[in-house]
């Protein structure tokens, strides 16, 4: 299930909420989650403060060992995956995103024994751009600034991906507008894109799946093929044609 999703700011929200949020489910699992947040859009208004605030948690993210209790990201699962990170952060710089932190291999505190990549946050990101567009994996956040709610549901919805998404706002009128609008299989209302509880279906639509949802009361069927037998037990010809 294959996941770009978008966490969308308002100029009301909770800041504070929304920046431990976005980090919590852009850095939280090292970004490899499918519902892992990787784009925030986020209104002109505030997107300068936003901007300055994410950057400042990311770069207090406790990096470490993930059974250490107060370890809050650990490293890419394998080299390879650590790789395929390093190499989008590439791909951001050279379509013109503006690195503002990490971007690179965490080191210190034997970090370099490991496949750790630094938190990343990316500005002044376009919708058209690789990193916005395409799954990393990783630890790495895109900032899409937007004059408004339309066109930050234009620019939420501008993705190949619907699994999961969020909203940060006050405004009772804009959160059943965004539930009614985005395109997701799931979304959350001022919480992380992360998460889930069991007993609730989960999935997605457009290229991230298609069908029945896994877990909860869908889950059987998900698991399901479904196969139909007639059986005449008349031994007589058929004579309807109904079906």
């Amino acid at each position: 299930m294959g996941g770009k999703n978008p966490v969308v700011v308002m100029e009301d929200c909770d800041m504070d909420l929304a920046i431990e949020s976005t980090a919590q489910g852009a850095f939280g699992s090292t970004g490899q989650r499918c519902t892992a947040t990787s784009r925030a859009v986020v209104i002109d208004r505030i997107a300068d403060e936003f901007v300055e605030k994410i950057v400042e948690r990311a770069k207090s993210m406790r990096l470490g060992d993930g059974a250490d209790s107060k370890t809050e990201m650990g490293p890419s699962v394998d080299e390879k995956q650590f790789k395929t990170v390093l190499k989008y952060i590439d791909i951001g710089r050279e379509d013109g995103a503006n690195l503002l932190c990490g971007g690179k291999r965490a080191e210190g505190d034997g970090l370099e024994n490991g496949f750790f990549v630094e938190p990343t946050v990316f500005d002044s990101v376009t919708p058209d751009m690789r990193i916005a567009r395409e799954e990393i994996f990783g630890p790495v956040l895109s900032v899409l600034r937007v004059k408004d709610f339309e066109e930050a549901m234009t620019v939420a919805n501008d993705c190949d991906y619907g699994l999961s998404s969020s909203i940060f706002t006050s405004d009772a009128s804009r959160i059943f507008r965004f539930v009614d609008e985005i395109e997701t299989g799931m979304t959350h209302i001022n919480s992380p894109t992360t998460g889930g509880e069991a007993h609730i279906p989960f999935g997605g639509i457009k290229a991230t799946g298609i069908g029945e949802r896994e877990q909860g009361s869908t889950a059987l069927d998900f698991y399901t093929e479904l196969k139909v037998v007639y059986v005449d037990y008349t031994g007589r010809k058929r004579e309807g044609n109904l079906y």
